[in-house]
């Protein structure tokens, strides 16, 4: 079998690259785009030059000011970052036969099993890739490649600003051994303290623990996170060019029936999957749930809703399809949402609804937000 190959790219200080694209004046100079102070407003995104004087996303924008007096504030501009993040997604198609925009400005490709597409060196064309997006669209990037999501992600991150960052098969747990447990997705304050309270600094600590400590401690969770830690993750992109379905599922590193850990492992599924019909700017009119039991026997249910993009109705769906697919009252191995029969927004659907208006508006701000962030910092209320 091929080895899987997933690069993970982010455009680098997007919003600000966007920003000195319509500005050229402003490049090489100290920007934030931001809100304003006077308003309680928070940075969404800010340039290096901004950075070395300790400004980063989701700070008051006072305290910004306050750390980097010559920064130019700048509001954001969001349909213009929407514009060049279709411009990227479209040219990035042509080139992965798997693809998923996890955000405004990251994105997922599948290389695996490619290497004609790559002449057999990955590197070479990733950076290819890397310059064709600078010199077609003016925007900058960093890139990582793994053999899985979470792993490529965290490789990209330390390939910023301008860099590749590339992990070989079976070096992810080598990779992630020094690092802070604050890299893997999930680690959250709450769950740091927790790691933290038993001495656990780094990804290697946390990797070589009892399973049995772990799910004592920290619970199914913990177990969960545990697997990033020893270079485990997602090798399936939840969206591919005909976009007949978008789905994920996480098979447990330990067999469970624990409800409140099933609820918050579809919580964090329909997190994802809306934003990503958010992005892809369509909507799903088809709710799926599969459950893989101890024995390997899959129950699967699905609901048709009204097309939505919105995580609190795609959530309420799921636990309700939880509760009709959990009859056996079995161990269960693996948990999957999925959405299918997708159609494009339609801006004139319920546009006298004031509370709809106001939900959309919502969604695209914590988008907006959520996007600066190596993690998602505004969560959208839809767990129990």
């Amino acid at each position: 079998m091929p080895t899987v190959r997933i690069a993970h790219i982010d455009l680098t200080a997007f919003f600000v690259s966007v920003e000195r694209l319509l500005h050229p004046e402003w490049v090489g100079k100290p920007i934030m785009v931001a809100g304003k102070a006077e308003h309680r407003g928070v940075v969404t995104c800010a340039s290096y030059e901004v950075r070395k004087f300790g400004v980063r996303a989701g700070m008051a924008t006072a305290i910004a000011e306050r750390k980097c007096p010559i920064a130019i504030r700048v509001d954001s501009h969001h349909d213009a970052y929407e514009e060049y993040s279709r411009k990227v997604r479209t040219y990035l198609k042509k080139y992965s036969p798997v693809f998923e925009p996890a955000s405004i400005d990251e994105f997922y490709i599948d290389w695996t099993g490619c290497e004609k597409l790559f002449g057999g060196s990955i590197i070479s064309f990733a950076e290819k890739i890397q310059k064709n997006i600078l010199e077609q669209f003016g925007l900058p990037s960093a890139m990582g490649i793994a053999s899985n999501k979470v792993t490529a992600k965290i490789a990209c991150d330390f390939a910023k600003p301008y860099g590749i960052k590339e992990i070989d098969f079976g070096a992810e747990a080598v990779f992630l051994e020094p690092l802070d447990v604050k890299v893997l997705p999930g680690v959250g304050e709450v769950m740091l303290k927790q790691l933290h309270r038993f001495n656990i600094l780094t990804c290697g600590q946390l990797a070589q623990l009892a399973q049995d400590f772990v799910e004592e401690n920290l619970g199914m969770w913990g177990l969960h996170i545990q697997g990033y830690a020893q270079g485990k993750g997602s090798q399936e992109l939840s969206v591919t060019r005909e976009q007949k379905q978008i789905s994920t599922e996480e098979t447990f590193a330990k067999d469970t029936r624990d409800k409140k850990f099933l609820h918050q492992t579809l919580h964090e599924m329909t997190l994802k999957l809306s934003e990503i019909l958010r992005h892809s700017e369509i909507k799903a009119r088809c709710v799926h749930l599969k459950l893989r039991y101890s024995d390997w026997v899959d129950h699967t249910r699905q609901v048709t809703v009204s097309p939505t993009h919105d995580p609190a109705v795609i959530y309420k769906k799921a636990l309700q399809l939880l509760a009709k697919a959990d009859t056996r009252g079995l161990p269960i191995r693996l948990i999957g949402i999925g959405l299918s029969r997708f159609g494009e927004e339609d801006a004139a659907l319920d546009l006298f609804d004031e509370d709809t208006a106001k939900r959309e508006q919502m969604l695209k701000a914590v988008d907006g937000i959520n996007s600066k962030f190596d993690k998602t910092v505004v969560q959208i209320g839809t767990a129990d």
